[in-house]
């Protein structure tokens, strides 16, 4: 009868024991998550609109070597990705594009040695649509994509680029440097 008493008292405590400690690791985690979501996520704000990237390059896509891959590839290869939230009360129009980071050129010294547009494929997909591949130098004035949204709604998108299949000979370690612009109409 003693041992079972025991015995008893010692599964009680080792209950609250593990129930503390999950509970620890569970206020722990989420505390640790919230406090490096807000530092990845980057909130770019226009009067009408909130952009969120959620990428640790924030806007930036940038290639440093040419590896030319096939679209299949290309399609799940690295995904930059974010949010637009229309934060008021009217419908809001807006254009994505994919501009030349030119700093990051200057400070990569590598002007002489870019990726030409020609030789790169992009696939900017919004929330549940199929992807679809074009090349960069077939999008006018480097606007990828022009959209409106309806009042407070948000919509996420991702944009992959990789170089295509070509039989034109590039350095391999050329590069490219862009930078995701969301401006509101």
């Amino acid at each position: 009868m003693l041992y079972r008493k025991q015995l008893r008292r010692q599964q009680i405590k080792s209950a609250i024991i593990i129930t503390f400690l999950l509970l620890f690791a569970l206020i722990a985690t989420y505390f640790i998550y919230n406090e490096f979501k807000d530092a990845r996520d980057a909130k770019v704000n226009s009067p009408n609109l909130e952009v969120t990237f959620h990428e640790k390059d924030k806007d930036k896509i940038t290639l440093t070597k040419f590896y030319p891959v096939t679209d299949s590839v290309g399609l799940s290869s690295h995904a930059y990705t974010f949010t637009v939230k229309n934060e008021r009360n009217h419908r809001v129009s807006y254009k994505i594009e994919l501009v030349d980071d030119l700093e990051a050129q200057a400070q990569d010294g590598c002007m002489e040695n870019l990726i030409p547009k020609e030789l790169l494929k992009l696939s900017v997909r919004k929330d549940h649509q199929v992807a679809e591949a074009v090349l960069l130098s077939d999008f006018e004035n480097s606007v990828l994509r022009m959209d409106s949204l309806e009042a407070g709604k948000e919509e996420n998108y991702t944009i992959r680029i990789w170089p295509v299949n070509s039989s034109f000979v590039v350095n391999a370690s050329s590069h490219y440097h862009g930078r995701i612009k969301v401006t509101e109409l």
